[in-house]
């Protein structure tokens, strides 16, 4: 899985996913995390990223920040 900051959200990349697992992931981040997502094909059949909408961002980050190498944190603009 990859991530990247795309005009007012942050797309994750989950090529090696089925559809049914990306749905069930997009599942619990509405439902558990009540994260604004969408579900996005890519140019290739079968693949898929996961957009999570810029008003969802600072939840997202909240709930990724324990797990977060620090490295990484510039993603977040922190």
């Amino acid at each position: 899985m990859d991530g990247a900051k795309v005009s007012s959200g942050i797309k994750l990349s989950i090529n090696g996913f089925i559809y049914k697992d990306v749905e069930f992931l997009s599942s619990i981040l509405r439902d558990k995390y009540g994260l604004k997502i969408s579900i996005n094909k890519v140019g290739v059949i079968n693949q898929y990223v996961i957009y999570i909408s810029k008003s969802s961002i600072e939840d997202f980050y909240e709930i990724v920040k324990p797990y977060l190498h620090p490295s990484m944190k510039h993603k977040f603009g922190k």
